[in-house]
């Protein structure tokens, strides 16, 4: 994300000031990455000292603004910024059974194949903290399990080596190996 994006100020009244937020570096929300798109948008508030607006900490004004484009939907039932993020969040950061299921078998079926061995990393990586954000941690043992079961033969001396020590090593010791 872009920490150059530029605010405008615009006076609305000797009071009250309309701050121009641009969110185009933020990815867009869908069903599926509520939890990083949350985290683009609160790290983005917070550079421009707006994020008592999203927790409710923060008055908000009097003066009513309205704007097109916004999911009307929402704003059908909420008033403040930390309405619409209360709402936001019920909505979609409820993990559901099905969710976890989905990224365990992502993971069970995740291999090297034609990708380099970073992306094939990044992939379980990915994955195993989409799992730990959801409140379902897998152990670091399971993971490092994972990520040898999806190494094709030719990385079988390795994983030899790994699976030979006492104690599994972590996933960024496990990337040098």
């Amino acid at each position: 994300m872009s920490t150059s994006a530029a605010s405008e100020t615009i006076a609305v009244s000797d009071s009250v000031a309309l701050v121009h937020v641009n969110m185009t570096n933020v990815t867009k929300l869908t069903a599926s990455n509520f939890l990083m798109w949350s985290r683009q948008v609160q790290v983005l508030f917070d550079g421009y000292e707006l994020s008592g607006y999203l927790d409710g900490s923060t008055e908000t004004p009097s003066a009513t603004l309205t704007a097109d484009n916004i999911v009307s939907s929402i704003l059908s039932t909420t008033t403040t910024a930390a309405e619409i993020w209360t709402t936001l969040t019920a909505t979609y950061a409820k993990p559901s059974r099905g969710h976890f299921k989905q990224l365990k078998l992502q993971i069970k079926q995740w291999t090297k194949g034609n990708k380099s061995i970073n992306d094939y990393f990044q992939g379980l990586t990915s994955r195993f903290d989409q799992l730990a954000l959801l409140g379902k941690a897998m152990d670091l043992e399971d993971q490092v399990e994972h990520v040898l079961e999806g190494l094709p033969e030719e990385y079988k001396t390795v994983v030899d080596q790994i699976e030979g020590r006492d104690s599994p090593p972590s996933l960024t010791e496990l990337t040098r190996s």
